[in-house]
């Protein structure tokens, strides 16, 4: 009879919860920091005619630029939010094996 050992290195099956929660975190964080870029990208660009411009549009500016910045994450264009999901999930795996035995 032939029984093959586990392998030691095999990884084990990450809980689904801890998934989401890394990618979502993730994704939120990418999306803050490319919100923060395009607000200080546009902060010297004047308000034009184009969309009546003044108070109101200065008002607003910063809620498109956050809209715009969830976009780009949800896209994943920019890989900012995989690189933290992967030591989001990292420091899950970390803590999950700290905490048996």
């Amino acid at each position: 009879m032939d029984i093959s050992p586990l392998s030691p290195t095999t990884p084990a099956a990450k809980p689904a919860a801890q998934t989401r929660s890394a990618e979502k975190a993730g994704q939120e964080f990418e999306a803050l920091m490319v919100g923060q870029m395009l607000e200080s990208m546009f902060a010297g660009v004047e308000t034009g005619s184009a969309f009546g411009g003044g108070q109101g549009e200065r008002t607003w500016r910063s809620f498109m630029l956050q809209e715009y910045g969830k976009a780009i994450a949800e896209a994943g264009t920019l890989g900012i939010g995989r690189m933290v999901e992967a030591d989001v999930a990292r420091l899950y795996g970390q803590t999950s094996e700290g905490t048996k035995g």
